[in-house]
């Protein structure tokens, strides 16, 4: 059977450590959060004591005890009270799942770094774990830990497991109940703490010799070159997580991810994550990437709430697409529509190819242009669900609607009309809707003419190309996040006050090599 430990173990730290960073972030006095978005991916010096058979890891950079400080004036001083407490509640109940207190043993002298890890060991899938921890300068550890361990001091080398040993430390243990204990080992400026002992001994013993062998450590530092350093730092294998854990739904489509590494950083009133997802196999790059001009629709279209960008729907929608990457980008699309994910739209993304623009303001409407989109197709499928095609002259406009006649069964049978689709064509671009208004108030000529002619193509410092861009409001930013786990969770621990983001800019990009084998994702939440 699969232990429900392990997965509240790795829920409540996903949600406590990535979701605190929220309420950093929402503070407007961030001066003392640095930026470490300059350089690469790179972790604490803590990461060096992790294992190499890790299939989850968490590092951070910034001293846990002091992160409720940061939140400052967050409202009035009762407001920033009560947050402030439920912070340090969320940090001292995570830590509390494996049995350590923070406020009381931990908060006094924990240092500005350090790294957690879950592994699969061969005796217990997903309950090994090793936490390093920076010590901070002029603390005498062993005097800290005493209260906490009491005077039980294992020697590693009167251990007959480890006649391997090339280092001296010793290991204090603490016993949490009859059948289990966690263990400490202070090594320099680091305090180690696990699940087991042999943990401790194989993570000093890795600093001496490297046990990752050449390929899989080319691949991953290949991966944390794509991504800027962060504040919080994440690395997982989600196909193996899901796996251990029994977990049979798929997951925001990561059931198929091999590795996902991640960076969350803070800038003023924006949190930036970023995120490398890494496949087992490479599949041949799109045909297409999106054009250069899109840029400017985006400046045009700031006045719209919501807007999406789709390089190439018709790969990712189609019966006979293959590529996991595809799956996700789909999710993306399906969830930040919502409601208006409506069958017109989904047909419109499988019979289109090139760019495809969706903009929602009241009502959606979608831009392609007539070369990229088989209307004739589109049009045999309305046909099949017995819509028909009339003409009508609006406001000097030339629409095309599809509708059909059914009954309204309530007291009273009523005959009601249902506009399944309306079709406009203004030069080389077809502009979509269901509703009138949306297409009558839709009159930016700049907008259709940029959109048409320029044929440049977008390429982020020559290594990336778009495939996919959202930009959803506060409205749509909220009825995504309230379907989104995590976040509900939190919200409820916090007692509802937590308010949505004013928005939320989501990328999706594409190596400009041939066959790539992975994607960049970047998510940026801004609060005003």
């Amino acid at each position: 059977m699969k232990s429900r430990l392990s997965y509240f173990l790795i829920s409540g730290l996903v949600i406590s450590l990535i979701l605190t960073s929220i309420f950093i972030w929402r503070n407007k006095h961030l001066k003392q959060i640095p930026e470490f978005n300059e350089q690469s991916f790179n972790a604490p010096i803590s990461s060096k004591y992790i294992p190499a058979n890790t299939d989850l890891i968490f590092h951070w950079k910034i001293n846990p005890a002091t992160v409720p400080n940061y939140i400052g004036n967050y409202q009035d001083k009762a407001s920033k009270n009560t947050i402030n407490k439920k912070i340090s509640f969320i940090i001292d109940s995570s830590f509390k799942l494996i049995s350590l207190d923070f406020a009381n043993d931990i908060s006094k002298w924990v240092g500005d770094y350090g790294s957690f890890a879950l592994f699969n060991s061969n005796k217990q899938p997903l309950k090994d774990w090793i936490m390093v921890l920076a010590i901070k300068e002029d603390i005498n550890i062993e005097k800290e830990l005493e209260p906490i361990v009491g005077s039980k001091i294992t020697d590693e080398s009167d251990n007959p497991n480890n006649k391997s040993t090339t280092s001296k430390i010793e290991i204090v243990s603490k016993k949490i109940n009859s059948n289990n204990s966690i263990y400490f080992a202070n090594d320099k400026d680091n305090l180690l703490i696990a699940s087991n002992p042999e943990i401790i001994q194989s993570s000093i013993e890795k600093i001496n010799r490297n046990i990752l062998n050449t390929k899989e450590k080319y691949k991953k530092i290949r991966l944390k070159e794509n991504l800027k350093d962060g504040l919080l730092l994440l690395e997982m294998s989600p196909k193996k997580i899901l796996n251990l854990i029994g977990q049979k739904e798929n997951l925001f489509e990561m059931n198929e991810i091999d590795d996902l590494i991640s960076s969350i950083n803070l800038e003023k009133n924006i949190l930036n994550i970023e995120g490398i997802l890494s496949y087992g196999y490479k599949t041949e790059m799109p045909s297409k990437v999106i054009d250069d001009n899109l840029v400017d629709i985006i400046k045009e279209s700031k006045f719209y709430e919501d807007f999406i960008l789709i390089d190439n729907p018709n790969q990712y929608f189609s019966k006979d697409s293959v590529h996991p990457y595809q799956k996700l980008i789909a999710f993306l699309i399906e969830e930040s529509t919502t409601f208006d994910y409506s069958n017109l739209f989904k047909i419109i993304l499988e019979k289109s190819k090139g760019n495809l623009i969706w903009i929602n303001d009241k009502d959606w409407l979608v831009l392609t242009r007539k070369s990229d989109t088989n209307k004739t197709e589109i049009s045999d499928i309305l046909k099949k669900e017995n819509f028909l095609s009339s003409n009508l002259d609006f406001q000097n406009r030339q629409l095309e609607i599809w509708s059909k006649i059914s009954t309204d069964e309530n007291e009273i049978y009523k005959l009601k009309e249902n506009i399944e689709a309306i079709i406009e064509e203004v030069d080389e671009t077809y502009i979509w809707s269901q509703n009138l208004s949306s297409i009558s108030n839709f009159d930016n000529t700049s907008y259709l003419q940029n959109y048409s002619n320029n044929k440049q193509k977008l390429d982020e410092s020559n290594e990336f190309n778009d495939v996919l861009r959202i930009h959803l409001g506060e409205e749509k930013t909220k009825t995504v996040l309230n379907n989104f786990y995590p976040y509900i969770l939190f919200k409820t621990m916090l007692g509802n006050k937590l308010r949505p983001p004013k928005n939320v800019d989501i990328s999706v990009a594409v190596p400009t090599i041939n066959y790539p084998d992975f994607i960049k994702v970047k998510i940026n939440l801004k609060t005003s």
